[in-house]
């Protein structure tokens, strides 16, 4: 609640650890340590608070979604489709929801309406890139990394209207109702830079350096146990930790 730096997060740190501490105990007893291969990695990373951001001289700031929908640009693009109540119904992380239902009743193209919201967001303070969903699940879009990012969270069955990335240090401080110091989210690197550690089972000790992906763990695990990679693996075997040049 309170950010990466508080109290709060370091006790949860030290209740982990302390989790971790008598699992494996237990693991020592019941298997032995060294039959045991202990992978650890993380979702997600953990930014920092805007106000503490903002001390060391980043720049970093809140962003209120709500407000979206009254904004100027948003407000001339109603009168365009003769839209006279809202465009933009909610926002949840990262997709923002258009009012489908005067989309339909107005007869208006779904494709054409998001395109120009997304348009439109783009311009807005503290957004980097909106992308529709329409463009996504037909495939017109650039290949970039920050749009294969995007391609990786969009699900045409689950997702919003328009993905929207906020700038980095961005924030909402309203999840759920709750007033929160930072969320998470994000293509960018404070979120998407995680450990991978990979202990025991006679592994030698290295510190590896280069890019790797926690997509890489399942493919990894299946060789060391002989089997083949999950049908949905993407990853690729990590030769640090099978033994391989």
């Amino acid at each position: 609640m309170f950010g990466p730096s508080s109290l709060e997060s370091e006790d949860n740190i030290l209740r982990l650890d302390r989790t971790l501490a008598e699992l494996f105990r237990l693991v020592d007893v019941q298997v032995g340590l060294d039959k045991t291969l202990i992978v650890l990695s993380a979702d997600h990373g953990g930014p920092e608070a805007p106000g503490y951001m903002d001390e060391l001289g980043f720049e970093a700031d809140y962003i209120n979604p709500k407000a979206f929908d009254k904004a100027g640009a948003i407000e001339a693009l109603k009168e365009r489709f003769g839209i006279g109540e809202e465009l933009i119904t909610t926002y949840y992380h990262p997709y923002v929801y258009l009012n489908r239902k005067v989309i339909t009743e107005k007869g208006l193209n779904q494709a054409e309406v998001e395109l120009a919201v997304a348009e439109k967001l783009t311009h807005f303070d503290g957004i980097a890139l909106a992308v529709s969903s329409s463009a996504l699940s037909a495939g017109r879009v650039p290949d970039t990394p920050l749009i294969q990012s995007i391609l990786r969270n969009y699900n045409p069955n689950r997702s919003g209207d328009i993905y929207v990335v906020f700038d980095p240090n961005r924030f909402i401080n309203d999840f759920d109702g709750l007033t929160v110091a930072t969320t998470h989210g994000s293509p960018w690197g404070y979120d998407t830079y995680v450990p991978i550690i990979f202990a025991g089972m006679g592994i030698p000790a290295q510190h590896i350096t280069h890019l790797v992906h926690t997509v890489d763990i399942a493919p990894t695990l299946s060789l060391i146990v002989g089997a083949k990679p999950p049908t949905g693996s993407v990853g690729a075997p990590l030769n640090e930790v099978i033994g391989q040049d």
